[in-house]
């Protein structure tokens, strides 16, 4: 299962809450009728934009200790949160999808135009959109990995919690990511920019995966999977 694209099968799906919570709104409450007018524009015009990439492999995880992922190639992944997350997992799903460089040649087509506001939406609908697509992927997985009793851990991308954004390099040196067309800037972001790259845990483990969320009291965390702890 190594360096597997199928992004045929993983076309993202429109999400009208989820937008609505990009521009600024809330779950379940209806956009003005000029947004959802401009919203429903967008989602044509998205369909022909995107071009889903997606490549992955899963990597036997050699140790884990003291904060340090070691993988049975001697790729070091250092996050102690990360850490935590795959204690008890033996393998190591890694991973790089995108949805092109389409939408970003029509944000600043638009920018340029200075049609801002048909800009924002269309750029809140990339995001919605290959995020959905990566969701998509780990079900996908999860349902698989379940047919063999296996589960998979929450998801993690270099930057988030504790792990160091540099470390795309070392995730990116796994992955044949020329052929999704997905490259690192000098500050180890991705190009295109609608892209996301990130590992998530197999595991045996009967109880439920341990969730660092539970032990931030960040509030304004747009990737946050459940409430601050208490205390």
């Amino acid at each position: 299962m190594e360096n597997l694209q199928f992004a045929e099968q993983l076309v993202p799906a429109f999400a009208p809450d989820k937008v609505a919570v990009r521009l600024g709104g809330r779950k379940n409450r209806r956009l003005s009728y000029a947004t959802r007018h401009k919203v429903h524009l967008s989602r044509e015009k998205l369909r022909d934009l995107i071009q889903p990439r997606f490549t992955y492999q899963i990597k036997a995880i050699q140790d884990n200790y003291r904060g340090r992922i070691i993988l049975n190639d001697q790729t070091e992944f250092r996050s102690p949160k990360l850490a935590r997350t795959l204690k008890e997992s033996s393998q190591l799903v890694c991973f790089v999808a995108t949805i092109g460089r389409g939408i970003e040649r029509e944000i600043k087509k638009l920018m340029h135009l200075n049609q801002l506001s048909e800009a924002y939406i269309l750029d809140a609908m990339g995001s919605v959109a290959i995020e959905d697509m990566v969701e998509k992927f780990q079900t996908r997985m999860t349902a698989e990995l379940g047919k063999k009793r296996l589960k998979s851990t929450l998801r993690f991308s270099p930057g988030y919690c504790d792990w160091p954004i540099t470390q795309q390099q070392q995730l990116f040196a796994l992955l044949n990511t020329d052929d999704i067309g997905v490259k690192l800037t000098d500050s180890c972001l991705m190009s295109p920019r609608k892209s996301i790259s990130g590992v998530f845990g197999i595991t045996s483990r009967k109880a439920d995966p341990y969730n660092p969320c539970g032990d931030c009291r960040k509030t304004g965390c747009e990737a946050r999977r459940s409430r601050p702890a208490s205390g």
